[in-house]
Order: structure tokens, then sequence, then C-alpha cells
């Protein structure tokens, strides 16, 4: 991967603009990745994804992510080879403030810039849609996704395959590798497939790896949640990732401690019930529950405003009936009577 510089001048510069600007509402990490590429940008050396991250300790990911951001903010401009991997990056002049693109730049929220925004999906021309099915890669992805499918795939099919190689910009084999996963999930249909293919490049994924280790965390993710309500067999629902997501989002809770509202949710309603669990999480981040010796805290709390009252034994109960004054019969007296009245 190559870097360039709109100008060297020989030493590593920081424009007062990116500092002022740019830097204030910038991960920390995001920053300290841009200074070490102007570094590098200025000495002339090389590097790649991989080499970047070792550097920092981060994942590869990671440092993709950090790319984009500042691509977004037109600092940077990335440039990818036929495989989908960035291949040069170009530094551009932010300084200018009063440049029409520096006026018109959104002042969004950084954490929402984090995550790109797959583009959309739209009709390739007749030319580029003629260079790409003649190529080798293209030809073996139709193929493999005619074997997953039992029958040639549709235009329409090959029109989406088209648009990760050439939009999203993933490598072939994670594109077959999104087939695979597709179909593993029952699921091998064309709308699932760019469903799916838009969320992992949101989330920076251009590896098979980083998919797979995607998919691992999310299935984990609400697998432990769904064990907990005793529903672990399916799937959850849209309905049911969304409260789950903003437990864990959100909210920022930790698995042990939704499992614990899980927990309670069953013993109290005797089934799953995903509102009656949010009902008690909600409650515990208005009370600042970080852990699990909160909520314990919080239960002795209310034990003690709300002490137990003593239990009445049964015998002692009374009733309107019981109060009256009870009278003794002795009845084999009485039969005697009845008897001796009957001989008469």
């Amino acid at each position: 991967m190559k870097l360039r510089l709109q100008s060297d001048n020989g030493v590593t510069l920081i424009e007062n603009t990116f500092i002022d600007r740019y830097m204030p509402e910038a991960n920390g990490e995001y920053v300290k990745l841009y200074l070490y590429l102007l570094r590098c940008a200025g000495a002339g050396r090389e590097l790649s994804v991989s080499s970047i991250a070792d550097f920092f300790d981060h994942t590869e990911k990671d440092v993709r992510r950090a790319l984009l951001y500042w691509e977004k903010l037109r600092l940077l401009k990335l440039q990818y080879d036929s495989n989908g991997a960035i291949s040069d990056i170009l530094f551009l002049d932010g300084s200018d403030e009063s440049s029409p693109e520096a006026a018109q730049m959104p002042q969004a929220d950084p954490e929402e810039m984090e995550k790109p925004t797959a583009p959309a999906r739209t009709a390739i021309s007749p030319a580029r849609r003629k260079e790409l099915k003649e190529q080798q890669q293209i030809k073996q992805l139709v193929f493999v996704g005619g074997q997953y499918l039992s029958r040639p795939l549709t235009t329409t099919e090959i029109n989406v395959l088209l648009y990760c190689y050439d939009a999203l910009h993933f490598s072939e084999d994670l594109i077959e590798y999104l087939m695979e996963y597709c179909a593993s999930k029952g699921n091998p249909g064309v709308r699932y497939m760019e469903k799916v293919a838009r969320e992992w490049y949101e989330e920076g994924i251009t590896s098979v790896e980083d998919a797979k280790l995607s998919s691992a965390a999310f299935t984990r993710k609400y697998y432990v949640i769904m064990q907990a309500m005793g529903i672990g067999s399916r799937m959850p629902a849209p309905a049911e990732k969304a409260i789950m997501d903003r437990w864990l989002d959100e909210y920022g809770f930790s698995e042990d401690l939704i499992v614990q509202a899980c927990n309670r949710t069953i013993l109290a309603t005797h089934q799953p019930s995903f509102s009656y669990a949010d009902s008690i999480l909600k409650k515990w981040k208005n009370e600042n529950v970080i852990s699990l010796e909160d909520v314990k805290a919080l239960d002795q709390q209310h034990a003690m405003q709300n002490p137990a009252r003593p239990k009445t034994d049964a015998s002692s109960r009374t009733s309107k009936f019981t109060r009256f004054p009870q009278r003794d019969y002795d009845y084999s007296a009485l039969e005697a009577q009845i008897l001796q009245a009957q001989k008469r």
C-alpha cells in the first residue's frame, strides 16, 4: 500500500486545522493512526493494513474503520485494487475551510461516522458488466453460486455478486464465504445475501476471518440471553434482537446482569418475556447498576424498606364464625336419648 502526500517538504507537519477542527471530536486511536500515516508518508514508507495493525496492536478491522473515518471527513482518499484491498492512500488538504467541500461537509456525530454506510446497488453499465463477467474470478463466483442454489443464477443474483465485488470491494474469498454463510442459515436467496453483505460492509468486514469472528460474536451474544430465557433452540426474532441490542449497547449491561434479569423474569412470569426483563433492566439502569453486587445491594435495600410480615399460624386464625361461643356436645348421650324416645 502506497502513501502519498499532496506536497512533501521533508518534515512531518500537522495542520492547525486538523488540531483545531478534527482532533477534538475524533477517537484517540484514530488520531494516532492518522499521525502515524503522516509520518510514514513523509518518509516514503510502504505500509499494509496488517502492518499498521501490528504496529498499534489492533485488528485489521479497527485499522480499516479508522481509515474510513478519515475518508468520510475528506482528509484521506482510499483506492482499492482488483481484489478489494486498499492499495493507495492519498492525503487531502483539509485546511481550506472556505472551499465549497469544506463548507458543505456535514458535522456528523463521530460515533455514527465510525460506521460506513454501504453504497446503494445501482445498475452497472453494459460495458462494465461485460468487463466484470469476463474476469475469471467472476466466472468462478457465478459457478459457485449455482452450486449452492443447484441451478444457474438469475440476472438479479449475478448483479448482487457484481455489487459485492465492484461496489463493496469484497474479495473473491469473502463473496464465496458470504454465499456459504447464507446457505448455512437456510436462506441462500439474493435478498438475504445482499442484506448480509451490506451489514458486513458497514461493520468493516473485509476478510473471511473478520466475517467468521463477527458471526461467532453475533451467535454467542444472542445465544446466551436466549438460553437464559429458555428459548435457545431457535434464532431470535428481529424485535427480540432489537431489545437485546438495547440491553447490550444502549444500557451497556454485561451478560451476567442480563442473564440475572432473565432468570428473575422466568421465576416471576414462568415464561420468557422480553418486556418484563426490559422493565427490570430499565430500573437497574436508572439505579446506576453496573454489577451483580449492585443488584444485591438493591435487594437488601428493598428488603429493609419492605420487611416481610410475620406469618400467622392457621390454627390461631379467627373468623366471624369462630368468634361465637363454641358448644361441646356428648354425641353418645344424644344418640341414646334418641333411641329411647323411639322405643316409647
